[in-house]
């Protein structure tokens, strides 16, 4: 049956077309079909973060099915209906209200980025259809009030948690400068970061705030060399990051940075290439090596990244995988423990959901989220090979984990 399951979803792959519907994640065509909208980035900004994403939901999706999913005594089967988000929020929201209105989705998933999973819980809130989410920060998921929607994610505790790995690596001297834009993510990372830094005896400072998408840190970076901070730390898109990193070479002061850890800049292997900074350190969500299996069919994390591979022929394992199958893993396990299609029956079996998942334990609060454990990555690159690699510098929040190597120093091309 494994088999069949990669031929369907290798066919999967090859029809991705926005807002199509994907029958073939149907493992048969009986039963009853549970109707599931997906809203996610598949061209934009973060196009990057939606990279095969359909085509690996699809695959997880045809583990739950051929598994068996119960609805009102009857077989059931999810039938994934897909819309782009095209990385903005506006975007996201008349997707949601589509999928929703003219889809007559029964439930909702969403991932990537507060700029598709904030608007599109929004909608599923005013409009009282469940949404399960993933992969956003907790806390800017959190702005809001939840009564329909729950999500899985990471808090920024945990992230700086994970920073702090690369730092502790270094001899510096303690000074640490953040970087962040003027939004909600950037001020609650911002907001955090001062609190977290010093009680973990590092001096923290900030130089100010960017404006998103702004292209010149002139500014921002004569402030970090007044106050000689040697640690930089921060949440940006690759391409900000790019444009603050190649001024700072520029500038010459990137000789005393003895680290720079950085969110949602670097996840991805495109995207490092792109930036080209060896020696860049990142939160790792997820990995093949984590020591965490299926809730659905039991495969490891190693033998889920065996499956990416085959379907999508990429060597190279993104850390959305895991958090792709797992958003299907909590799909299934609330569709099973509801038993029926009734918002009350689904929002019960979410709120007493407590479920082991290729990304950790998933259990809600009373806020309706739950986080994540977080690794600490950095990106080195292989003159020999030509090829990049993330090593695993620090794993102290996953029990079973080991690092693969310790924080290399930032290998600069002046």
């Amino acid at each position: 049956m494994l088999l069949s399951l990669l031929m369907l979803s290798a066919t999967a792959c090859s029809n991705t077309s926005t807002k199509v519907e994907s029958s073939d994640s149907s493992a048969n065509d009986t039963g009853k079909i549970i109707r599931v909208g997906f809203v996610y980035p598949k061209t934009g900004t973060y196009a990057s973060f939606g990279e095969y994403t359909e085509e690996f939901t699809n695959y997880a999706i045809l583990a739950a099915n051929e598994a068996g999913i119960t609805i009102d005594g009857e077989s059931a089967n999810i039938s994934l209906i897909t819309a782009d988000s095209q990385s903005d929020p506006k975007e996201a929201k008349r997707a949601a209200e589509n999928l929703i209105d003219n889809k007559n989705v029964d439930i909702m998933i969403t991932s990537k980025t507060a700029d598709t999973t904030v608007p599109v819980s929004k909608v599923c809130e005013k409009k009282g259809v469940v949404c399960l989410s993933v992969d956003t920060p907790d806390e800017a998921w959190a702005v809001d009030t939840h009564k329909y929607s729950f999500h899985a994610g990471f808090d920024t505790e945990s992230e700086l948690a994970s920073f702090k790995s690369a730092w502790d690596q270094t001899e510096s001297n303690l000074r640490v400068g953040v970087l962040h834009a003027n939004d909600t993510e950037g001020s609650i990372f911002k907001n955090s970061f001062t609190s977290f830094a010093e009680k973990n005896g590092y001096t923290a400072y900030d130089p100010g705030a960017y404006q998103p998408g702004q292209t010149d840190f002139t500014n921002i970076i004569r402030n970090l060399k007044t106050q000689k901070v040697q640690v930089l730390a921060g949440v940006m898109s690759s391409r900000e990051f790019k444009f603050f990193y190649d001024q700072l070479k520029l500038d010459g002061y990137i000789t005393e940075i003895k680290a720079i850890t950085v969110a949602k800049a670097a996840l991805f292997e495109p995207d490092i290439e792109y930036i080209d900074v060896n020696g860049l350190c990142t939160e790792v969500w997820w990995n093949p090596d984590f020591p965490t299996v299926s809730s659905i069919n039991g495969f490891t994390s190693s033998k889920i990244a065996e499956q990416f591979e085959a379907i999508t022929g990429q060597s190279t394992i993104p850390v959305t995988a895991g958090y792709d199958y797992a958003n299907i893993e909590i799909l299934y396990a609330v569709l099973n423990n509801a038993g029926s299609l009734e918002t009350s029956a689904l929002l019960d079996a979410a709120k007493n959901l407590d479920l082991d998942t290729v990304i950790g334990k998933i259990k809600y609060n009373s806020e309706n989220y739950s986080s994540q454990p977080l690794a600490t990555g950095q990106w080195v690159y292989d003159d020999i090979n030509k090829k990049w690699s993330q090593e695993i510098i620090g794993a102290d929040q996953i029990e079973g984990l080991e690092t693969t190597n310790t924080l290399a120093p930032l290998l600069l091309k002046l």
